[in-house]
């Protein structure tokens, strides 16, 4: 089974805004409603689970109802910080989905997220094991260690920026917490984060730069734009 873990349990404070990003509404629909679907529309998706910010719960389930997303089987409530989410994703997953399930997270407030890279992430993990979605760097970068000056260059051919979904096994994402847990590992920013952390090689999938991360106000204005334009 290939099974879309979105995370969803942020508050979302960056955005200044009295409702968490997620859940805000561009041209009427909440911005976790088009990353669902997404996942509703692949056809590689078997089930969803969405780790969710306690105390919205409830009005997920509505929205989802009212927008048709069927794949939707379990939400679970969202940790104190990132990691603990997806802690408490992969218990989900652990305790429902067989072990050899593909595990497709996906930050919910990515909503532009097209089937090629679900499918490039779930062929990804039967080949390597792992797939980690990642754009390359365009940008020129300079290394400061006070963000005042620098006097240095790091060469972006050797940078890739990371997406999400980040996808491997269930049993492979199992193991990853239990072993943070027993190193003491609880500040980790990400699956391929935490993989690395613990030794492990990661697999790089490409993706796009459309399946942005809508973190502050603008990014509200360009999602709306993107919709408008014809890209979901």
């Amino acid at each position: 089974m290939n099974i879309g873990l979105i995370i969803a349990g942020g508050t979302g404070q960056r955005m200044k805004m009295n409702v968490p990003k997620q859940f805000i509404k561009v041209l009427g629909k909440p911005i976790i409603i088009y990353t669902l679907e997404a996942f509703e529309r692949n056809k590689n998706i078997d089930e969803v689970v969405v780790v969710c910010l306690q105390g919205w719960e409830e009005k997920l389930q509505k929205w989802a109802d009212q927008y048709g997303i069927k794949k939707l089987t379990h939400i679970v409530p969202g940790g104190k910080s990132g990691m603990e989410s997806l802690r408490n994703g992969m218990i989900a997953l652990r305790d429902n989905y067989p072990e050899d399930s593909i595990a497709v997270i996906h930050d919910a407030v990515r909503p532009l997220i097209s089937d090629s890279i679900i499918d490039t992430n779930i062929e990804g993990v039967k080949e390597f094991g792992t797939a980690i979605t990642c754009v390359p760097t365009t940008e020129a970068l300079l290394y400061s260690e006070d963000m005042i000056e620098s006097k240095k260059i790091v060469d972006r051919n050797l940078i890739a920026r990371t997406q999400t979904p980040q996808s491997l096994y269930i049993s492979k994402f199992v193991w990853a917490h239990e072993e943070a847990i027993k190193r003491g590992i609880e500040d980790t920013v990400a699956t391929c984060t935490l993989l690395v952390e613990l030794g492990e090689q990661v697999h790089i999938v490409w993706g796009e730069e459309t399946n942005f991360k809508v973190t502050t106000a603008e990014h509200i204005a360009l999602l709306e734009a993107y919709i408008k334009a014809g890209a979901l």
